[in-house]
């Protein structure tokens, strides 16, 4: 169904049934309850701490342990509902740059040395900058970008993450907001 039909469908309806939809709708899917709550009360800065500390428990247990089995696929998940919440860049910025930090920390403190999570790390990266460099938040998240190549050091050599990394900037021209 189109979206002009979708319109034209409701616009029909009578309120009482427009409104039981609604209410349908927020208890069939997640993602509208999410969306309708933050709708009725928007508050950005209370969403970018419920999806930091959902991306965590995407990888660490309450305890702070690492979890045996990650998933990148659902910390990109998290921060796709994130950016559908209409939250400002500045805040979608933060919580890409915080789900890649959370991702290098666990390789890390696990030793991870498969190939594929750390060239998944490395995308997430490409992501992050190319988001960051799109909304011109360059400036303010130059600090956390370099702590992460600082932490890539920790990344089995042969992978050559930090160059993958430094890579990335040069092809985004990611400083050339300095000039």
């Amino acid at each position: 169904m189109s979206k002009a039909k979708l319109k034209k469908y409701l616009q029909s309806l009578p309120q009482d049934h427009l409104v039981q939809v609604i209410l349908d709708l927020y208890d069939a899917r997640k993602v509208a309850k999410e969306y309708l709550e933050f709708f009725m009360n928007p508050d950005p800065q209370a969403a970018l701490e419920k999806g930091k500390k959902d991306i965590y428990r995407n990888y660490f247990t309450p305890q702070g342990r690492p979890k045996a089995k990650i998933s990148i696929k659902a910390g990109n998940e998290i921060v796709a509902d994130f950016i559908r919440l209409d939250i400002p860049p500045e805040q979608v910025a933060d919580l890409m740059t915080y789900h890649l930090e959370v991702v290098l920390s666990r390789l890390v403190v696990k030793h991870i040395v498969r190939e594929t999570a750390w060239i998944s790390a490395i995308n997430l990266f490409r992501k992050m900058v190319e988001y960051i460099k799109a909304h011109s938040l360059e400036p303010a998240m130059e600090r956390r970008l370099e702590k992460i190549i600082e932490y890539v050091r920790y990344a089995p050599a042969y992978l050559n993450v930090e160059d993958n990394l430094k890579d990335i900037l040069t092809e985004t021209n990611y400083y050339d907001y300095q000039q």
